[in-house]
């Protein structure tokens, strides 16, 4: 299968402090990857850079030609002074949003019903929501999402994953960087556990279940 992004021995630092070490690896087209990692293990960073909002130190990150990213930050960046309908429509303006495709996001995010309430009045689960709608307005091919389910009650997390799902039927990339890594078994098709800035493990985990995927992640943070 084609790669939609390459890495290549990267490495970011900010002053003496190395976020990221020698990072190395292939994301394919149409696959939903993850990274996991504690605190500080520099994974947003690496979406940063994938993202093209941070440049490497060394080493490169290429998405390739003519693929569209969009990226939903692990901290909303919305405008708390208009509402969500206001928001939805500056975003895809911006953006260059898809009208039929951006509906669509508005409905599985669940916020028809709340187009006229103000960003500020949101819950914090609810600006995620509408965070990661006004991120994918444009249909991107490249789906970032930052820490996607942090803050998310049960049926806002499984609206996310049913999210997910659509991406992978559309045959778009998505890659997720969460420290919650059992909330997306079965939807997470390669995974890399990134500590203290290196890739502890890479691997295959198609069809694994959330102990499963637990039990690959402490292994390899108990190993750092």
């Amino acid at each position: 299968m084609a790669d939609a992004i390459v890495v290549e021995r990267l490495s970011r630092h900010f002053g003496s402090k190395a976020a990221l070490a020698e990072v190395s690896l292939r994301i394919s087209k149409g696959c939903v990857f993850c990274i996991a990692g504690p605190n500080g293990s520099g994974k947003t960073t690496l979406l940063n850079i994938v993202a093209g909002v941070l440049a490497p130190s060394s080493g490169r990150c290429e998405v390739m030609k003519g693929l569209k990213v969009g990226y939903a930050y692990q901290h909303p960046k919305l405008s708390d002074e208009l509402t969500v309908g206001e928001n939805i429509s500056f975003f895809s303006q911006l953006n260059e949003g898809e009208g039929e495709w951006g509906r669509r996001m508005v409905d599985a995010m669940g916020l028809g019903e709340l187009m006229d309430e103000t960003a500020d009045e949101l819950s914090s689960g609810t600006r995620k929501r509408l965070e990661v709608a006004v991120a994918l307005l444009h249909n991107p091919d490249v789906v970032l999402l930052d820490e996607p389910t942090t803050g998310l009650d049960v049926e806002s997390k499984e609206g996310i994953l049913q999210l997910i799902k659509l991406f992978r039927k559309n045959g778009k990339t998505v890659v997720i960087a969460t420290h919650q890594l059992d909330d997306f078994s079965g939807v997470c098709d390669e995974l890399v556990i990134l500590n203290k800035g290196r890739v502890a493990v890479e691997k295959g985990v198609k069809g694994f279940d959330g102990e499963k995927l637990l039990r690959v992640y402490s292994s390899a943070v108990s190993k750092g």
